[in-house]
């Protein structure tokens, strides 16, 4: 994780994302790119004049803004001012690649469109093909020291762990891997158990490990209970994996992420299988 990818449209929510940004690359020891995309829709009331003239500014204001990060913090931060005819989501994903993070501030579901859809870190997330945090509107930069991770037995969960080995290197926090899963489902505690040992084996010298499995009938209140169990648990991170692929497993996990960046008041790593 030797790069940063963070987005930013000059709103408070992006702004607060970037100072969240420079800290954890100051820790970690990584660079900072921050990136604008003014996207082309050309009308009769929008020339092409003048949006040369704003990403002009828009330049010029985001170098600023960079050389400021570089001044505070003491880390790489560098600007580029995107034009695109395509989407935000995609125009960012070109610009990273699979050995970055992308670190976007959101508040949350805005209107009902939003609610049904999908917030814009949503969007993101889906498209994405590296790990995104994504950071609550006015969350502020401090230590993780206990992170839930979200498990669900599959090998690719192990795979997608691995992810977050720069965060437990440099923070080394109390790790909780959470398991939501139905009530109807046989034996469900005997496996649990056999995979609490699978997984503690195959994790070695990694300490303070604990295990913890939520129970519920009703798929569709999976985000809100992990939510419910990160907050009272007073966990500074919350890490799911979205699958890439299998139609059936992607919409079940995708509706959890959906879900889980309109509610969360702390900040969500995502990573991708």
């Amino acid at each position: 994780m030797k790069k940063i990818i963070c987005p930013t449209d000059f709103t408070s929510t992006a702004n607060n994302a970037i100072e969240y940004a420079a800290k954890l690359a100051q820790k970690i020891g990584a660079e900072i790119e921050l990136i604008h995309v003014q996207l082309l829709y050309v009308t009769e009331s929008v020339s092409t004049l003048r949006i040369s003239k704003n990403v002009i500014a828009q330049t010029e204001h985001l170098q600023k803004i960079a050389n400021e990060v570089t001044k505070t913090y003491g880390i790489k931060c560098s600007s580029k001012v995107e034009l695109s005819d395509d989407e935000f989501e995609q125009t960012i994903v070109d610009n990273s690649d699979d050995n970055n993070l992308i670190v976007i501030g959101s508040n949350g579901a805005d209107d009902i469109f939003e609610f049904i859809f999908g917030t814009n870190s949503y969007h993101l997330v889906k498209k994405a093909k590296c790990p995104v945090l994504i950071i609550p509107e006015g969350f502020q930069f401090k230590e993780i020291k206990k992170m839930v991770f979200a498990w669900d037995y599959s090998d690719k969960n192990k795979l997608a762990f691995l992810q977050v080995k720069d965060f437990i290197d440099f923070f080394e926090p109390e790790i909780i891997f959470l398991h939501v899963g139905q009530n109807s489902i046989p034996n469900n505690g005997d496996v649990f158990e056999s995979l609490k040992q699978e997984m503690l084996s195959y994790l070695g010298e990694i300490q303070n490990i604990s295990f913890a499995r939520v129970y519920l009938d009703d798929p569709e209140t999976y985000s809100e209970r992990m939510d419910s169990y990160v907050t009272n648990t007073n966990s500074d991170l919350l890490a799911v994996t979205f699958y890439d692929r299998g139609f059936i497993r992607n919409l079940f996990h995708g509706n959890i992420v959906k879900g889980l960046t309109e509610i969360t008041s702390y900040p969500l790593l995502v990573l991708h299988m």
